[in-house]
């Protein structure tokens, strides 16, 4: 869960599940489109190059690598005295689609870039193979927030603590990271900018300052608060550091996240005795119960289309995670292994789904392409949960 079973843990423990069995996660629905591919050149990157094409292309939820595609694409990868390039060419029928040209020194972000204009001038949409995911890591030595690219690159650990670490949210601008640290002692509220490569506090309140959300327009932070002896719903300016109290009731109210429009927050309350998902206005007021379906619910994450809100919810003795339609419908499982599926949160297109698990053995980052219902593992090493995930054009 977004809180990382620091603040969860408080909740009461409520029951079994209210109702028996739920449907299982059906293909969003796309007819993926068929594309041959063949790669040539330089052999130490040619192979690289066809085994990551095809990952790109047939995790992307659109496109499917076929031997007789609709597309065939044609890549021929050299290495040069300034780099790599890559040269694509994409014919159908015989006609040409497209021609591209691509330099740089990584052989996997030419790939991505390439797979993701590929997506676009096929279907109009935006792929996700340049996007990053973050992380949190705990290792023998301490904790680190890890940035993981689309490839078997290792993480990149862009800094680490011996003090706990957690609930990471990554800004709209792509430029900031927003998390929990107790490195002072105090569950304080830091903020890691890309463009300084450097992390600094901005929000100290006594108590707990966690699970931050930012709005669709990186003005606002929503987070959890824990001051006075209650734990509420929060609205923090990043810019001013001031704080607007939204949740008013004596219950534990935590784990928010914007809708796209900024203009409602859904979020987790224990208000009935147990924790369920309510949705209410972005400036506070009256709040809306939207799960009945469950005794446990948590770590809500709004789609960037709003249509709907994936979450965590235990079934019998484990978690798992769940997507259902924004006013409450049409639940449906996405995970079955594992006893511990938590944090979910959507990759930018709202086609994959990023989330922890210990269905591996070792609570490891999963990411789920909801089309063809594959599930990939991220992370590679330690103890990883709490991923949050890169907005476009973020490289």
């Amino acid at each position: 869960m977004r809180t990382s079973g620091m603040l969860m843990s408080l909740l009461i423990s409520a029951g079994t599940l209210l109702a028996g069995d739920f449907i299982p996660m059906t293909p969003v629905g796309a007819e993926c489109i068929p594309v041959s591919i063949s790669v040539s050149g330089d052999r130490d990157i040619a192979d690289v190059a066809r085994e990551q094409l095809q990952e790109d292309i047939d995790f992307s939820g659109l496109l499917i690598t076929k031997d007789d595609g609709y597309a065939e694409v044609t890549v021929e990868v050299r290495n040069t005295t300034d780099g790599i390039e890559l040269r694509a060419e994409v014919f159908s029928g015989g006609e040409p689609l497209l021609a591209r040209n691509y330099s740089g020194n990584t052989i996997y972000s030419l790939v991505h870039a390439f797979a993701d204009d590929l997506v676009y001038d096929l279907t109009g949409e935006n792929g996700i193979a340049s996007t990053l995911i973050s992380y949190i890591t705990k290792t023998g030595s301490g904790y680190s927030l890890a940035v993981k690219s689309m490839d078997p690159r290792s993480e990149r650990h862009i800094m680490t603590d011996d003090e706990v670490i957690t609930t990471p949210a990554w800004s709209p601008d792509g430029d900031r990271i927003a998390f929990t640290s107790f490195q002072s002692g105090n569950g304080d509220l830091w903020c890691y900018s890309f463009s300084d490569a450097s992390a600094r506090n901005i929000l100290s309140s006594p108590g707990l300052n966690s699970s931050p959300a930012w709005s669709s327009d990186g003005e606002s932070i929503a987070l959890t608060l824990s001051r006075g002896g209650n734990v509420d719903i929060y609205v923090l300016d990043p810019a001013s550091g001031e704080t607007d109290r939204l949740t008013l009731r004596g219950s534990i109210e935590t784990s928010a996240s914007f809708s796209p429009n900024g203009r409602q927050i859904v979020f987790t309350s224990d208000r009935i005795g147990y924790p369920q998902l309510y949705i209410m206005d972005s400036s506070g007021g009256t709040a809306m119960r939207a799960t009945r379906s469950h005794s446990y619910c948590d770590s809500p994450s709004w789609s960037p289309d709003g249509d709907r809100i994936a979450y965590t919810a235990r079934v019998g003795n484990n978690f798992h995670i769940f997507v259902m339609d924004a006013d409450g419908s049409n639940i449906r499982q996405v995970t079955f292994e594992g006893s511990l599926n938590e944090d979910p949160v959507w990759g930018p297109t709202g086609r994959h789904i990023a989330f922890s698990s210990d269905m591996d053995g070792q609570r490891a980052v999963f990411v789920l392409e909801l089309n063809g219902l594959t599930v990939r593992k991220l992370s590679m090493s330690g103890e990883s949960y709490c991923p949050t995930w890169s907005p476009l054009g973020f490289r």
